[in-house]
């Protein structure tokens, strides 16, 4: 395990976020953050068997291993901060949240949903949906590439278009590229979501392979 300087610890609530933090850089530049696993944020476990690393578990199941979290034993979410992006404001119901470009016009971030969260299809063509591009078929949905994520394969999702985030937000902004990641099963669902004007996220796109495979939980 490396011990980088840049080290953040924060018990993740829904909307309540403390920092700390001392100083230094990963591979290529890059960020090396370490956030503490928490405070029934999400109510999930991780084991260390790959096929189960990334999981949930019930309040009561969780409530010793919370503990052991807030006393400073728990696992720790651990990822590097690509070169040129930073830290966003913590929002609801991401874990980690990332900007980039040079107006901050860039997004990547984490979230996670219990159950299946919707399911692979839905969810895939939900972010479709919100980029002006058809749905697709079950079939096609299952022939997606692959990426890892946390040691197990996450369906990788590429689509261009015209942006309309959806959430209230009646905008849509032209000519955007979303990349994403979905790691789904009926344990919880983990969301990787990278969106801005196509040229940048062209441009980024190495970053999120790097940033996506840099994430990972440390066993304190």
């Amino acid at each position: 395990m490396k011990f980088p300087r840049h080290h953040f610890l924060y018990f993740l609530t829904p909307c309540a976020f403390a920092l700390t933090g001392c100083g230094d850089s990963g591979p290529s530049g890059s960020e090396i953050v370490v956030r503490e696993i928490p405070k029934a944020h999400r109510e999930f476990k991780l084991v260390d068997t790959s096929r189960e690393r990334f999981r949930y578990q019930t309040r009561e199941q969780a409530s010793a291993q919370n503990e052991a979290a807030q006393l400073g034993g728990g696992p720790q979410l651990v990822w590097d901060v690509p070169e040129g992006w930073e830290e966003k404001p913590a929002a609801m119901m991401r874990d980690i949240n990332l900007g980039f470009g040079p107006n901050g016009e860039g997004e990547c971030y984490v979230a996670r949903l219990p159950g299946a969260g919707g399911g692979l299809a839905a969810n895939v063509n939900r972010w479709r949906g919100q980029m002006g591009a058809p749905a697709l078929t079950p079939e096609e949905v299952d022939a997606l590439p692959k990426k890892p994520l946390f040691g197990q394969p996450a369906t990788f999702v590429s689509v261009e278009g015209n942006f309309s985030p959806g959430m209230g937000s009646q905008e849509t902004k032209e000519n955007y590229r979303l990349l994403g990641l979905i790691l789904s099963s009926d344990a919880g669902a983990v969301f990787v979501k990278m969106t801005g004007p196509r040229e940048l996220v062209d441009a980024n796109a190495e970053k999120f392979d790097q940033f996506t495979s840099s994430i990972d939980v440390s066993m304190n």
